[in-house]
């Protein structure tokens, strides 16, 4: 009887050779470097609608006709994915910047494909003609904290008064506003310029201040303007002045603010930089960085001369987090001068360098960005929404920027893949 091995030798010898080959091959395959993706170019796919729209009415005293509008869009997404949108209107005043204000606000359920009929979070009342400057940020445990400034009447810009409401309920019903200004306003007086936001805060989720909700504000007093964040480690309950920075309004003229948390737990913060040109400037912001969580401010703001962006209040947003391929922030503003007041195009920037830099898809320069829409534009504030898909909403027209705040989704491959 023949051995076993004899028997099947050559059987045996030619499986050997090729288990020992299909080994190599998973080896190969498991210890190379994988084959990146290949970038695609933007399929610019917007999806845009109009949220409000400006109107007219005639006066009854007088017989002229007045404009009412709608500015200054703050969005955000709650915990359970319903995406909130406001906006100042501006009653029967052709759009001034004193008057009577509401804050307004529109709730999609839909991830932002459909919106419900507007309502009044805050309305004018005695005392607090004006209610503007919305900025609103949600905590992850589901409370969304919507802070507010006000004016005491139409013709009376000061004091202006700082306040927050709370909803439980995703933007359903909201409490009563309470007066911050004995918290968060000084050194800023009575007879001092200060504003909330506008647009959207943030919640940190890295390092040592995972939880923190931090929230932009700006104030000037005399010659000097600042720019701070506050903050909360409570879930809101209590808020407190974090960090601060001061400069003479002909070197830095600092005002509107956006943040975003970076991938090693700072903070990234840009701010509309008004000591330049209004008009004729295309590089109208300005930069810094907090690396405790918002406590202060790691060094001097600095004018950035990379971004093509008027003075204009701009929007950060995370949009990639490290863990993928690369990571992704964006840059929402207008790229061309605000000539006669009136910048034409929205345009969406990003950076794959944690702000460092603003790239294209391709990893070209792209300080100007991806414009998704061809009108006027003005301010804009911008979410990632439940499903993945970007959101932006912003200030649009075909003659002015302030005719209407529009609403425009589009998924990431509208602006390119890495």
């Amino acid at each position: 009887m023949m051995a076993a091995d004899a028997k099947w030798g050559p059987c045996m010898r030619l499986s050997r050779t090729f288990g020992a080959a299909l080994g190599a091959v998973i080896a190969v395959a498991i210890t190379a470097t994988p084959v990146a993706a290949v970038a695609q170019a933007p399929t610019y796919a917007f999806h845009k609608q109009t949220l409000w729209k400006q109107y007219t009415t005639t006066d009854p005293a007088t017989g002229s006709t007045v404009t009412t509008c709608f500015r200054l869009p703050a969005v955000v997404k709650t915990s359970r994915d319903v995406l909130l949108a406001f906006a100042e209107r501006r009653n029967k005043n052709d759009c001034a910047d004193h008057g009577a204000f509401d804050v307004v606000m529109r709730r999609s359920i839909d991830n932002g494909v459909t919106w419900q009929a507007s309502k009044t979070v805050l309305a004018g009342a005695a005392g607090a003609a004006l209610q503007g400057n919305a900025t609103v940020v949600a905590d992850s445990a589901g409370p969304v904290f919507l802070f507010t400034t006000a004016e005491p009447t139409a013709g009376q810009a000061t004091p202006r008064t700082p306040k927050v409401q709370v909803s439980q309920d995703d933007g359903q019903t909201w409490s009563a506003p309470k007066d911050l200004s004995g918290v968060i306003k000084a050194p800023a007086g009575a007879g001092d310029w200060f504003a909330t936001g506008p647009g959207h805060g943030i919640q940190l989720t890295r390092g040592d201040h995972a939880g923190r909700l931090v929230v932009p504000v700006y104030f000037a007093v005399g010659d000097q303007q600042s720019v701070r964040l506050i903050y909360s480690d409570d879930h809101g309950a209590g808020w407190n002045i974090g960090a601060t920075a001061t400069y003479d309004k002909s070197v830095l003229k600092l005002g509107e603010q956006t943040l975003v948390e970076r991938t090693d737990g700072s903070i990234l913060v840009i701010a509309r930089n008004g000591a330049v040109p209004d008009q004729t400037s295309v590089h109208g912001l300005a930069r810094a960085t907090s690396t405790d969580g918002g406590l202060t401010f790691s060094g001097a703001f600095q004018a950035d001369t990379a971004v093509i962006a008027p003075p204009t209040h701009p929007a950060l947003l995370r949009q990639r987090w490290d863990g993928g391929p690369y990571t992704r922030i964006l840059l929402s503003a207008p790229a061309t001068p605000k000539t006669n007041n009136n910048p034409v195009g929205l345009n969406v920037r990003s950076s794959f360098d944690e702000g460092a830099t603003w790239r294209n898809y391709d990893n070209s320069t792209g300080n100007a960005g991806i414009r998704i829409d061809g009108d006027h534009a003005g301010y804009s504030d911008m979410a990632l929404i439940g499903n993945g898909a970007i959101g932006v909403l912003y200030e649009a027209g075909t003659a002015r920027f302030r005719d209407e705040i529009r609403w425009n989704w589009f998924w990431e491959s509208a602006i390119g893949l890495r």
